[in-house]
């Protein structure tokens, strides 16, 4: 069997993107003495991954991946933010992104996809979420390794579950 490798020109635009890189650092900066999860860019990826395969068990593939790593790897961007003003870092990141979308070559319809889908990633999943916005917000909670986590006892977003295995 054959193993079919895909190229994503658009997330790899984003990532060699000097502002993206830019957020990351500041992200860094911000978290270099937190000691609960941090968010860089493997958080981003990890949340890619899980995204990807939770919407591909769904059913749900109206989505191209390209897409749903590119809403990923963003969803975080502004946290920096929120460190500084207290803004919300969803609608923070939803912000950030809009430029960075458009010099990444996506389209008008699937900047604003990904767009709403990072606004509504820190909302409970049971709301009425966009597909994107409901897989991310689940992912961007499974992607977290709360098993051996020191700090989980501490953490506003352990909950038992956390340290399950779900299929």
């Amino acid at each position: 069997m054959k193993l079919l490798l895909q190229q994503a020109p658009r997330v790899n635009r984003l990532i060699r993107n000097f502002s993206y890189q830019d957020y990351l650092l500041k992200i860094a900066k911000a978290e270099k003495k937190r000691k609960y999860c941090k968010h860089n860019f493997d958080h981003g990826l990890t949340v890619a991954r899980i995204a990807y395969a939770y919407l591909l068990e769904q059913d749900e593939t109206c989505l191209e991946k390209e897409i749903i790593y590119v809403t990923a790897l963003l969803h975080d961007i502004g946290r920096w933010v929120e460190y500084r003003t207290g803004e919300d870092h969803a609608r923070a990141s939803a912000a950030l992104a809009q430029p960075l979308l458009e010099e990444s070559g996506f389209n008008p319809e699937e900047i604003k996809t990904i767009i709403k889908a990072i606004a509504e990633h820190s909302k409970h999943s049971s709301e009425n979420l966009s597909v994107l916005g409901r897989s991310l917000a689940l992912a961007d909670n499974w992607a977290r390794d709360c098993r051996s986590c020191k700090a989980k006892d501490g953490c506003y977003k352990f909950t038992e579950e956390m340290e399950q295995i779900i299929f």
